[in-house]
């Protein structure tokens, strides 16, 4: 009898420890789930240092996707940004003071090249081209 109880407690341990560990990795939707970053592309498009007929030097950045595509996008803390150059000069992807809650610039991207920077803080970023300042970019993170 005493043998019995034993194998009985002995079974409701393992079967404790499998449901706990089904649980804590997640594959029945519990325990503690890790979100995944991501990567997300903007891409100064073909001839977007051409600045539109009406802007003049001063004027605020345009936030068009004819220029930076696409030209809003939201994101979460963590998620990395690759700027991508696809246009025939080099340009930048530089915060703009004041209207961001970190600061960035990738120098200037020549064409056909890339950069990447990992947002650590949430808040709305304001970006443009230093060399092109009609270009803008609005990222909201998210924390």
């Amino acid at each position: 009898m005493a043998s019995r109880a034993v194998l009985i407690v002995v079974v409701a341990v393992v079967v404790v420890a499998i449901v706990g560990a089904v649980f804590a990795t997640g594959m029945l939707g519990g325990g503690s789930q890790q979100r995944q970053t991501k990567v997300v592309k903007i891409v100064s498009n073909k001839d977007s240092y051409l600045a539109p007929k009406e802007w003049k030097m001063g004027d605020p950045p345009v936030i068009s996707d004819r220029y930076y595509n696409p030209s809003r996008v939201t994101i979460n803390v963590g998620d990395t940004v690759e700027y991508v150059n696809q246009d025939s000069v080099a340009h930048t992807f530089t915060t703009m003071k004041g209207k961001a809650p970190e600061q960035f610039d990738s120098g200037l991207v020549g064409p056909g090249k890339s950069w990447r920077y990992t947002v650590k803080t949430a808040g709305e970023y304001n970006i443009y081209c230093t060399a092109h300042p009609h270009k803008g970019v609005v990222i909201t993170v998210q924390p």
